[in-house]
């Protein structure tokens, strides 16, 4: 992996994503359930998806690295939790409530770590040695990737 941008940046921009999406579906005459086409998502299933990467991938994985030097940090393929779970019955706006909640107990946790912590190392099981710091660069590139799926999404 490639060197990522500072901590405190990654943190700002995590913050950042939660409060953009937000704001971006804050509208009353947003069609949550809408979808582009068979097999694509809505954007209930999006916040889903966001609320529980947020939870059970990235809080885990943060978790592990801090409580044990070398954790291994289990792939996730959470794009099948969206059939599997039903993301589609739910509730957007609550998912996206939960999702903002979750991601700053996520900012909670990194915010004041040592840069120790930050350079401790983990066995990813798709990208080998990995550290808390590029851990935290993948949350923040998988938000990238989202945030532009919102907007598409919006512009029907």
């Amino acid at each position: 992996m490639q060197q990522p941008p500072p901590v405190l940046q990654l943190l700002q921009e995590m913050a950042d994503f939660a409060t953009a999406v937000s704001t971006a579906l804050s509208s009353a005459q947003i069609d949550w359930y809408w979808r582009p086409a068979i097999g694509e998502w809505s954007l209930t299933e999006l916040c889903c998806h966001l609320r529980d990467v947020e939870k059970e991938v990235h809080q885990a994985r943060f978790k592990a690295l801090i409580a044990q030097e070398n954790a291994f940090i289990p792939g996730a393929t959470p794009d099948e939790w969206v059939a599997k779970r039903g993301y589609q019955q739910e509730n957007g706006r609550s998912a996206l409530y939960t999702f903002h909640q979750f991601r700053q107990e996520t900012i909670d946790l990194l915010s004041g770590l040592d840069e120790t912590l930050w350079q401790r190392q983990g066995s990813h099981s798709f990208f080998g040695p990995t550290s808390m710091h590029e851990l935290n660069n993948l949350v923040v590139g998988h938000d990238s990737a989202h945030w532009k799926h919102i907007q598409q999404l919006l512009t029907h």
